[in-house]
């Protein structure tokens, strides 16, 4: 299946950061990142900066919007996520932390830092810059990549992965 501009690919991690994540969000899927071309992704992880890569990926489910993107729509996507791989100081752990607190304590807070992002929050924050409220019922880059992965604006394209029944 070829990647087109905007698709996303939920990926099920497996390094130990994976295994908190998955902890916090009771989910398989611990990743999502966005689809800058056929071949290319843009990647929020917790080791580097914001960047555009390769798709290193050979397992992941891949999420594309019901509705096509005007040439426009993906060239301003495109546009915003290099402007904030220029502007990235890396990972964002009180945004990851302040999810953590509202999911088990209720506390309605969020804490982050300027231009450092979590993967699902740039991809909010990417749509929503073209127009496209992914995840309606919560705050702008307030999401997990399960909140994205539930958008009733996205639907599975293809899933590449050698078993995924045991998803839950």
């Amino acid at each position: 299946m070829k990647m087109e501009v905007g698709d996303l690919l939920f990926v099920k991690g497996d390094c130990y950061q994976s295994r908190f994540i998955r902890f916090f969000l009771k989910s398989d899927y611990t990743h999502v990142t966005i689809a800058m071309d056929d071949t290319h992704i843009c990647e929020v992880d917790i080791f580097t900066t914001m960047k555009v890569m390769k798709n290193p990926y050979t397992e992941f489910s891949l999420d594309r919007l019901n509705r096509k993107l005007t040439n426009d729509e993906k060239e301003e996507l495109r546009n915003f996520l290099l402007e904030k791989c220029r502007t990235s100081k890396g990972y964002d752990w009180w945004r990851l932390l302040s999810i953590g607190i509202k999911k088990y304590f209720r506390w309605n807070i969020i804490v982050h830092e300027q231009d450092r992002y979590i993967c699902s929050e740039i991809i909010d924050k990417a749509y929503q810059h073209i127009g496209i409220d992914l995840v309606k019922e919560r705050v702008t880059g307030d999401v997990t990549p399960i909140h994205i992965m539930d958008s009733k604006l996205i639907s599975l394209v293809h899933s590449k992965y050698k078993i995924d029944s045991i998803s839950g």
